[in-house]
């Protein structure tokens, strides 16, 4: 008996001083809307789709972690966050702080000078983020 409680203790006091120290995967959630017929055309900037931050994982994100990349017929393009540069880009149409993606907050995922989708089409898209997260939501997208 003595030696088990020495184990249990021993455990008991390692996972009291590290409490804190191994943090939980943190999880972002998201829903989509696709663009209406109206906004897909035979032009190079139309909107996509928009994107929302849900509340189910309870934080806000750096813009500038957010990675989206479109696929299409086996053809990728990555959007810029940051800059007007790459074949699509993430814009902030409302919210409080530019250098997040809010929670409750929609971004539009548009063309950027490349006809990705005209009038219908499927595209998939991945979305990451900070380094260790796991971001949830739908990867697949039919733009009529």
């Amino acid at each position: 008996m003595g030696r088990d409680w020495f184990v249990l203790m021993l455990m008991l006091s390692f996972s009291l001083m590290s409490s804190g120290c191994i943090s939980e995967q943190q999880k972002f959630y998201y829903s989509f809307e696709d663009s209406s017929d109206l906004e897909n055309s035979e032009s190079s900037s139309d909107i996509l789709f928009r994107i929302t931050l849900d509340e189910k994982g309870g934080s806000d994100m750096d813009f500038s972690e957010l990675k989206i990349t479109i696929t299409r017929d086996s053809i990728s393009h990555v959007c810029s966050t940051t800059t007007t540069d790459g074949d699509c880009r993430v814009i902030q149409s409302f919210g409080k702080d530019n250098s997040s993606w809010e929670i409750g907050e929609t971004l539009n995922v548009n063309e950027n000078g490349v006809d990705i989708c005209s009038q219908s089409c499927i595209i998939t898209f991945t979305i990451s983020g900070p380094e260790g997260a796991k971001i949830v939501g739908p990867t697949i997208l039919n733009t009529t």
